[in-house]
């Protein structure tokens, strides 16, 4: 039975009343008994270890791994004397000793569970400990994240605590051979970005599959010659331990769309023209009359009058098609009404169409929308049009994270999807209490009839908070957005820095400046993860980091991480959410509350009573549970095709 996910929530993401039977059944205790005496018993370990030398302590080390690896002992049983090795060896190289609640982060994830911790409570360093107890085993950990500047940054500062101890450390790298991949799998430990993994897997499927086993012909041949047949080009060695940074991102965000491998068609002129007078004769056809736009998800569907129009045209190109006339006439209409651009993509220097990461704001330049979207697009925007890719494989992230033997993981915003977990990966969710007392304050949300009142309204909060020299950070949905506000406080005369997914390169640089006394960022959803905005002395007097939300996203969790790059490790810090009847999430999946909202009472600067804020709480619900009805008919149609494929072999 599928677990409900419409818990309650306040407008800030934290839980509230009761929990669901099923979240109930997939959350733990926040700290259990249990694991507070091993934490005692792991301090005391420490207390012995910081006597020993370096050499000792990298012989106790690899003397675990010999013992483990030999079946002389178990993980379970190295945990506490390996935890408080890398903790004294961590505080040698790094000058970092493990606070307590990285402690219990680690012993969540070494027994397979979901640590719900919050932002800035040090998960790579949490994450170094269960990579220890994994790697005991000699099998190989793959320590996975978002994206490739983390698993970088991860890779980086775990190498000199690995090194330390004797263990091997790799960073899987992109658009590298097998080989090459291969060296880095062969690590003890293996950073790397979550889809990579998937993908390497696609390619080793691939490779096996055009080097079929020998058959008995080619064996006997080898036994006489006294020679093998050469093993097809694989990467991967297996699939035993995966430690997730931002799992909810990784297993849940990401979820609904599928790994899928694709590769430039053999051959074959690449026919343009389709794609370019289907983009033209869009322009004849009128909405409602020849095309509706329907439901949340903006289908499109042609009516009679518009087949008949689109088929009377005399120059489509029949000895170029590659599916059916009106499958071009429907994407050309997608790309025009649906995907509209700084928001789904960008256009790169080398006038390229680049995916944007709906949730994160960050850009995915290897990949591209199926089917002849891609190409409707690239019209739409007269760009080079590029040749369809081929499908060579494909598989859902569910099904290729499920083939590990232990998954565990690291988020800040675990609660929300403590069911999804369990439904799918039986990962309980733990809450792993702050280091420090958290000193943030969330200011009652603002509602309004207009986007432009809610701009104008943004504008001048910040100019006063500016006044006092205290940071800003100003999360948005999309690009166009970002560029709409930054305009808003050009007029004003508030000095200001944008993040897009136009700069990603410069993004670390342009966050870690965000605490600098008086500075003003604003950036789409890619602020809220990864990296780390440090404050200066003034910036802290000043109230610490506040956070602007502007309008809901449509998960909470992507809300919830963007509030928690402000008041980290017990800093001063505060927020505050804008909405408005302009929003996406309104338009797409609420046109009646927008309408209601429109004719409400508001003040004479559009500013509606907060008591509707309730209405986008119930929005945002709706959009969850659809989202996660979504993902979980995916689940199942991939367990059907799998087990169809089963039966046929």
């Amino acid at each position: 039975m599928p677990i409900s996910l419409s818990s309650q929530y306040d407008k800030r993401g934290y839980l509230k009343g009761k929990l669901t039977r099923g979240l109930r059944a997939a959350r733990s205790p926040a700290s259990s008994a249990s694991d507070r005496t091993r934490l005692r018993r792991i301090d005391l370990l420490g207390k012995d270890l910081a006597k020993r030398s370096d050499s000792e302590l990298r012989d106790m080390a690899l003397g675990m791994k010999e013992r483990v690896m030999s079946g002389g002992a178990t993980i379970d049983e190295m945990v506490e004397p390996g935890f408080a090795v890398v903790r004294e060896a961590s505080r040698r190289v790094h000058g970092m000793y493990h606070y307590p609640c990285q402690i219990i982060s680690g012993l969540i994830l070494v027994r397979g569970g979901v640590a719900e911790m919050a932002t800035g409570e040090g998960k790579t360093l949490a994450v170094s400990l269960p990579a220890f107890a994994f790697a005991l085993a000699g099998k190989g950990v793959h320590a996975i994240t978002v994206n490739s500047y983390l698993a970088e940054r991860d890779f980086e500062f775990s190498l000199p605590i690995f090194k330390f101890l004797g263990f091997t450390v790799g960073l899987l790298p992109e658009r590298e051979p097998a080989h090459v991949k291969r060296a880095e799998y062969d690590k003890d430990i293996t950073y790397g970005v979550g889809y990579e993994f998937g993908f390497d897997y696609l390619r080793d499927q691939l490779a096996m599959i055009q080097s079929p086993k020998p058959g008995p012909r080619e064996r006997l041949r080898d036994a006489l010659l006294q020679s093998q047949s050469p093993e097809p080009p694989i990467c991967q060695t297996g699939h035993h331990y995966a430690i997730i940074d931002e799992v909810d991102s990784v297993l849940i965000d990401e979820a609904a769309s599928p790994l899928v491998m694709s590769s430039a068609p053999a051959g074959g002129e690449n026919e343009t023209a389709p794609y370019e007078y289907a983009v033209e004769q869009i322009e004849a056809l009128a909405e409602n009359t020849d095309f509706t736009i329907e439901g949340a998800h903006r289908s499109i569907k042609l009516t009679g009058t518009g087949k008949k129009k689109i088929y009377d045209a005399d120059r489509i190109p029949w000895d170029r098609l590659k599916r059916p006339w009106e499958d071009y006439i429907l994407n050309a209409l997608k790309a025009e009404h649906n995907f509209i651009k700084d928001a789904q993509y960008v256009i790169s220097d080398e006038q390229k169409i680049v995916i944007v990461d709906e949730f994160t704001g960050r850009r995915f330049e290897e990949r591209s929308w199926r089917e002849g979207l891609h190409q409707a697009v690239e019209a739409k925007e007269g760009v080079p049009i590029n040749p369809e890719n081929e499908t060579s494989g494909t598989i859902t992230r569910q099904r290729y994270f499920s083939f590990y033997e232990t998954i565990c993981g690291l988020t800040g915003t675990g609660a929300e999807a403590a069911g999804e977990f369990w439904r799918f990966f039986e990962m309980p969710t733990a809450h792993v209490p702050l280091h420090r007392p958290s000193q943030r304050t969330v200011a009652p949300e603002r509602v309004f009839q207009s986007r432009e009142a809610m701009f104008i309204a943004i504008a001048e909060d910040v100019a006063a908070r500016h006044a006092t020299r205290q940071p800003i950070l100003v999360g948005t949905r999309t690009i166009r957005e970002s560029e709409a506000l930054a305009e808003e406080l050009t007029q004003r005369g508030i000095p200001h820095q944008i993040l897009t997914a136009k700069q990603d390169s410069e993004e670390n640089e342009i966050i870690g400046k965000a605490g600098q006394p008086g500075s003003v960022l604003i950036a789409t959803n890619m602020a809220g993860r990864g990296t780390h905005i440090s404050l200066a002395h003034q910036s802290l007097d000043a109230g610490g980091l506040h956070v602007v939300v502007v309008e809901r996203n449509e998960s909470m969790r992507i809300d919830r991480q963007l509030v928690g790059r402000g008041a980290r490790q017990g800093e001063p810090g505060s927020a505050q959410y804008f909405v408005s009847a302009d929003d996406y999430l309104i338009k797409t999946y609420a046109e009646d509350l927008g309408k209601q909202l429109k004719s409400a009472r508001a003040d004479a600067k559009g500013e509606l009573s907060g008591r509707y804020s309730r209405e986008f709480d119930k929005v945002q619900e709706k959009v969850e549970r659809l989202r996660y009805e979504q993902r979980l008919a995916m689940a199942e149609r991939d367990k059907w095709t799998e087990d169809t494929r089963k039966n046929l072999a």
